[in-house]
């Protein structure tokens, strides 16, 4: 699994992927989305981050069609562009009584919020819950790079 919350923010691109960190992610069948994101490599002068977005959504949205294995496109995606989207960026550093990068100061970004986010769901097999963690292992890390 792969995923991607990238932010750009008073001229500066925060990319939270895979490669430089981790991402995981909660998505309700329709509702909620949850997604979070840590940039824990400083190589390439990279700033340490994590990134957490939550989108909610009381509309029923637009029902969709969707490519299918085996029938061809089927009515169950559905997207909506009324989600109501938080977004708060916070700067990481290592801790070393903890042992572990910590959020330190005050967010960089606190709560932002927009009601005109798109958010989407559908494809499968998603039918119920869909939670995710993506951590990506050498070489392949070093190869994405």
């Amino acid at each position: 699994n792969l995923g991607l919350v990238g932010v750009h923010y008073n001229g500066t691109f925060y990319e939270a992927v895979p490669w430089t960190g981790e991402m995981e992610w909660l998505v309700d069948p329709w509702g909620r989305w949850e997604l979070r994101g840590r940039c824990t490599d400083v190589r390439g002068g990279a700033r340490l981050f994590e990134v957490e977005l939550v989108a909610t959504c009381d509309e029923p949205g637009l029902l969709l069609r969707a490519p299918t294995k085996d029938e061809g496109m089927k009515y169950f995606a559905r997207d909506s562009f009324y989600g109501d989207m938080t977004l708060t960026l916070w700067d990481l550093k290592w801790d070393e009584s903890q042992g572990e990068l910590v959020r330190v100061g005050p967010p960089v970004i606190d709560k932002a919020f927009s009601s005109q986010g798109g958010v989407e769901v559908g494809g499968g097999p998603w039918w119920d819950v869909w939670a995710g963690k993506s951590r990506m292992k050498q070489p392949m890390k070093f190869m994405v790079r």
